[in-house]
């Protein structure tokens, strides 16, 4: 009886031992087993990055170095410029934006609150000039407009040769405003006539004149001085011009001439438009009489108030759709010469191959620890099928 018992306790001491040896195996593969698969998996992402260079024993060069990101980032860059280029940043995804109605009142609003700004200021265009350094001041603004004249007269000239004046002055100049101009020359032809070295001229001519006749000639200056003949003269001429006669001979005189003009074709003027002497006139005539210094200290804002509210609701709305449209449209022309794919290619490719790594662990840290800790699952459930296999075997 004593003997069963012994038996009976050393078959079930046995059986609990080899119950606890085969916890033991278990245990132990299954740690190692997620040891070896954690290990392995965090070795593998180490080597995405490390070793940044290719390792060398003597001549020999260590398999799986560098790492894989170190040894593809210029077929990396390339890829992602590429990407960038077809995927992301495509000219279709660009306009499509600047097509957004949402963008486009953002920059209105914008525009529209610097607009307000700048009403608010007071600045003259001299000081706009300074302030970007533009070197505008009235010598300047004057020439401009005297060689932009010059140039749209030339240009007139040359495109209306064959075309009589009469298309462009024929309703300028009323028959009152002849009537005028004849007035004016008349009391002008006058004074010139009057004045004392028009009444030299008269009596110098007086004298030559009775000289080249010889003994008559004297005979009539023996009873008549060429002084007084000058001034009868003077007065024969003047009376006449004043007389109603005279005025209507002066106003048909300029009719015909203003007549005879009309019919005359542009090109009549052009050898005379194109003499240095006239521009140059042309020239003094404008800097004499163009108020630029008045302009250029004048506020901006007193110029523009008047128009103020125009502006802001028709003129910069305008502006703002003009601009987006020749963006949308220059869009394939900037991508192509902006060459986007060979920037983002550059740049990635610039980058330190540590901040490559520092970038992308930065994003994916929590997956590569899942991956890690995936890895230890799975040695381990290796490890416990093959300690099931090693007991039942």
């Amino acid at each position: 009886m004593i003997c069963s018992r012994k038996v009976y306790y050393t078959l079930q001491r046995g059986k609990v031992e080899r119950r606890v040896e085969n916890l033991i195996i278990i245990l132990f593969l299954v740690v190692i087993g997620s040891f070896i698969g954690g290990l392995t998996n965090s070795v593998a992402i180490k080597m995405l990055f490390r070793p940044y260079q290719a390792i060398y024993i003597g001549k020999w060069k260590v398999p799986f170095t560098p790492g894989v990101i170190p040894k593809r980032r210029d077929q990396l860059a390339k890829q992602l410029g590429q990407l960038v280029v077809n995927h992301l940043l495509t000219i279709d995804s660009i306009q499509l934006k600047l097509q957004d109605q949402g963008l486009k009142q953002q920059v209105q609003q914008k525009i529209n609150k610097e607009w307000q700004l700048f009403l608010a200021k007071s600045i003259t265009i001299s000081q706009l000039s300074d302030k970007f350094q533009l070197n505008i001041n009235s010598d300047h603004v004057k020439r401009l407009i005297a060689d932009k004249v010059i140039d749209q007269v030339h240009n007139f000239l040359q495109k209306n040769q064959q075309k009589p004046f009469k298309l462009w002055l024929g309703q300028m100049i009323s028959e009152k405003e002849l009537e005028k101009t004849s007035i004016f020359l008349r009391d002008k032809g006058i004074d010139l006539l009057n004045n004392e070295e028009t009444h030299h001229k008269i009596e110098a001519v007086i004298k030559q004149y009775a000289e080249s006749k010889g003994f008559l000639g004297n005979m009539v200056l023996s009873m008549f001085s060429s002084d007084e003949l000058a001034l009868k003269i003077q007065r024969l001429v003047t009376d006449y011009l004043r007389s109603e006669e005279g005025s209507r001979w002066i106003l048909q005189a300029v009719q015909n001439e203003w007549q005879n003009l009309l019919h005359q074709e542009v090109q009549l003027i052009e050898p005379l438009f194109a003499k240095k002497e006239t521009q140059q006139l042309l020239r003094e005539l404008i800097h004499e009489n163009v108020p630029a210094e008045e302009w250029l200290d004048k506020p901006i804002q007193e110029i523009v108030t008047p128009f103020a509210n125009q502006i802001e609701e028709k003129v910069l709305p305008l502006l703002v759709e003009q601009l987006f449209s020749k963006l949308s449209d220059s869009v394939p022309n900037m991508l192509q010469h902006l060459e986007v794919e060979k920037m983002v290619e550059n740049q990635v490719a610039s980058f330190p191959t540590s901040r490559i790594e520092e970038i992308i662990l930065s994003i994916s840290r929590k997956e590569f620890k899942l991956i890690t800790y995936l890895g230890a699952l799975l040695g381990g459930f290796i490890g416990l099928i093959q300690a099931i296999l090693f007991i039942v075997v």
